[in-house]
């Protein structure tokens, strides 16, 4: 199971990369990989080491990820409000590590984020 731990660590940061140049920054495109790399259900035999491995190579085209906007919050940091922004895929959730001093931002924020990763999938 080391081996795809690893396996799976490296796909992630080669989806990262390339969704770096669609979300425009580091923190989406890391959220966007993990969501589609978590969405794989993990290997229980060694039958499905081969289809699992298989399958992350092939992402984001087949992914089983279906993300939408879990809820967006306030959160308080200090004297300052900001709004943060969960997603969810299946039954996890994926908290945005960006803050939002509006929440019209942060539903703005979470729409375009779900177009654009739902549009990577559906895309390749």
């Amino acid at each position: 199971m080391n081996e795809i731990f690893r396996r799976r660590e490296e796909r992630r940061c080669e989806l990262a990369r390339d969704f770096l140049a669609i979300f425009g920054n580091g923190e989406d495109a890391i959220l966007a990989a993990t969501m589609l790399v978590m969405a794989l259900a993990s290997p229980i035999n060694e039958e499905d080491q081969a289809r699992y491995l298989a399958a992350l190579e092939r992402l984001p085209k087949g992914s089983a990820a279906k993300p939408r906007l879990e809820f967006v919050s306030p959160n308080c940091a200090g004297a300052t409000w900001h709004w943060r922004v969960t997603f969810a895929d299946h039954h996890a959730a994926y908290q945005s590590l960006r803050h939002f001093p509006t929440k019209a931002e942060a539903d703005d924020y979470a729409s375009d984020f779900v177009v654009r990763l739902r549009g990577e999938i559906n895309r390749r």
